[in-house]
C-alpha cells in the first residue's frame, strides 16, 4: 500500500466517514436556516490587504500566499487563500451593503486554509460553519438567538450520533475583566497578559495558572481568584462603574433568558477572547460528560471594528457595523469525536441494491424504472458473481433493502424485497414496487 503521497494535515475522508460528516453538516445547516439565517458563499481567494486588515503581525503568518499564478504576474502576489470566513464576510458586507437587507443574518459553510503549525485535530485546511448577524446597532436578543441556535445544533448532532454527552454554553463579557483590572490596578501590558492568561485557564495546570497570575498581580492574586469564583449577579458587581454595570446587566439578561429557554448556560469569567477585535459578550460551547474533561467545540463573540479596518483598505468609509458571530469548526469537531471513539454510528451508503440473478437485462431495466420513481438511492450489481460475494458487497455498504429479481414460470413479474432492519422479506409485483418504497 502506498504511503506518504498525500499532503499532510489536509483532511480526506473515506465514503463511510464522509457521509457522516455530510449528515452533521446538514444538521447544522437546518438549524441555521430554521432561525432565518440565509446561506452565502464567498471566493476562496481574497486580496491579501483585506485579509490582513485586522492586523498584519497576527495574520500574515497564517496566510497561504498565491505566488506563481497567472504566469508569475506581479498582481498574483496581491491575492491569498482565505484563512477564515469572517474577514471575507466583512468585505462582502462592504461590497453589497446597498443590496442587503439589515439586520443581515447569514450562515456560511466552506473550507478555509491556514499556514500555521498543524496540531492534533487542527488542520491547514478545514471546514468552518459560521453564523452571523450584522446591523448598525444590535440588540442583545441577537446574542441570545445565535447562542440558542448553536446550542440546538450541537445538541442535535449528539442526538444523531447517539453520543451520551450534554452541552454547556459558557458566557462572559470582556468589560467585566476590564472592571477587574480597574479594581486591582492592573495596567499597561499586564491587562493584555491577564486576558491571555484567563483565556488559557482550561489549558494550564492550576499551579502554573496561579504562578503566572502572581507575576501579573503578585499581591492581588488570591483576591482575583476569589472574585472570579463569584456567581453572575448585579449584586456581586455593584462596585463597577455605571458603564460596566450596564454590560453586566445585559449579560445577566442573556443568562436568565437562556435559562428560561432550557439552555444549559454557565457564567465563565475565564472565557475572554483576549484579542482586541473581540468585544463585549464572548461565549464558548463545551460537550461534557460526567467523567471526562469538557471538550470545547465552538465559540463566538461580538465584533465592532473589523468592517472599519477593511474600509480603510477599500477607501469606502461610510457605515459602521456591529455583529455577533459564532462558528463550528466542522473538521476539528469530526476529528475530536473520532479520536474519542464516539463516531460509532453506521450509515448506509446506498438505500437499495438489485442483485444480479436470473432476470434478463430488459426486466432489470423495468425494475430500475420503478425504483427511480422513489426518493431512494439505488445500486445495481452488474457483474456476474456468486451471491455470497454480492451479499458481502451489500453488507460492506450497509445497504438495508435487498432486491432479488427473476421471471417466474407463470411469467407474472415479481421481485423479492428483503428488509434487513425489520428482518422481513416480501414478494412484490413489479407494478407495485415504487409504491412499496413510497
Amino acid at each position: 500500500m502506498a504511503k506518504n503521497i498525500k499532503a499532510s494535515w489536509f483532511t480526506e475522508l473515506t465514503p463511510e466517514k464522509q457521509i457522516l460528516e455530510n449528515y452533521i453538516k446538514d444538521i447544522i445547516a437546518k438549524n441555521y436556516a430554521k432561525a432565518w439565517y440565509v446561506n452565502i458563499d464567498t471566493p476562496a481567494v481574497e486580496l491579501t490587504s483585506v485579509l490582513t486588515a485586522k492586523g498584519w503581525e497576527e495574520v500574515s503568518k497564517q496566510i497561504f500566499w498565491l505566488y506563481g499564478l497567472s504566469q508569475w504576474s506581479e498582481d498574483a502576489k496581491e491575492y491569498s487563500l482565505r484563512f477564515d470566513l469572517t474577514v471575507p464576510f466583512a468585505r462582502y458586507i462592504i461590497e453589497h451593503e446597498e443590496e442587503l437587507k439589515f439586520p443581515f443574518k447569514r450562515f456560511q459553510m466552506q473550507k478555509v486554509w491556514r499556514w500555521e503549525r498543524a496540531q492534533k485535530c487542527r488542520y491547514k485546511e478545514f471546514t468552518q460553519c459560521d453564523i452571523d448577524v450584522v446591523w448598525e446597532n444590535l440588540n442583545i436578543n441577537y446574542d441570545i438567538e445565535i447562542i440558542e441556535t448553536l446550542y440546538n445544533s450541537v445538541a442535535d448532532i449528539l442526538k444523531f450520533l447517539e453520543i451520551n454527552r450534554y452541552v454547556e454554553v459558557h458566557i462572559n463579557n470582556k468589560h467585566i475583566i476590564y472592571g477587574i483590572c480597574d479594581m486591582y490596578e492592573i495596567t499597561g501590558e499586564n491587562v493584555s497578559k491577564l486576558f491571555a492568561l484567563l483565556d488559557n485557564y482550561y489549558k494550564l495546570p492550576k499551579e502554573k495558572f496561579e504562578k503566572l497570575l502572581e507575576e501579573i498581580a503578585w499581591d492581588k492574586k488570591q483576591d482575583i481568584i476569589n472574585f472570579l469564583q463569584k456567581d453572575l449577579s448585579i449584586e456581586n458587581f455593584k462596585w463597577l462603574n455605571e458603564e460596566i454595570s450596564s454590560w453586566v446587566s445585559d449579560l445577566v439578561q442573556i443568562y436568565n433568558t437562556l435559562k428560561n429557554r432550557w439552555i444549559n448556560v454557565i457564567f465563565d469569567p475565564y472565557i475572554t477572547r483576549w484579542l482586541d477585535y473581540y468585544t463585549w459578550v464572548v461565549f464558548e460551547t463545551f460537550v461534557v460528560s460526567w467523567d471526562e474533561k469538557p471538550m470545547s467545540i465552538c465559540s463566538g463573540w461580538r465584533y465592532d471594528n473589523l468592517v472599519w479596518a477593511i474600509r480603510d483598505v477599500t477607501w469606502n468609509k461610510w457605515k459602521s457595523y456591529e455583529w455577533v458571530w459564532w462558528s463550528i469548526w466542522l473538521s476539528r469537531l469530526f476529528c475530536i469525536l473520532e479520536n474519542m471513539w464516539l463516531l460509532n454510528k453506521s450509515l448506509s451508503l446506498t438505500d437499495i441494491i438489485v442483485f444480479n440473478m436470473w432476470a434478463s437485462d430488459t426486466y432489470r431495466e423495468e425494475i430500475l424504472k420503478q425504483l427511480k420513481q422513489t426518493n431512494k438511492s439505488i445500486d445495481v450489481y452488474y457483474n456476474q458473481a456468486k451471491l455470497d460475494k454480492q451479499f458481502k458487497y451489500a453488507e460492506s455498504k450497509n445497504i438495508n433493502f435487498w432486491i432479488f429479481a427473476w421471471e417466474n414460470e407463470e411469467k407474472s413479474k415479481t421481485v423479492i424485497v428483503k428488509d434487513l432492519q425489520k428482518r422481513a422479506e416480501e414478494e412484490i409485483k413489479l407494478s407495485d414496487l415504487s409504491k412499496y418504497f413510497n
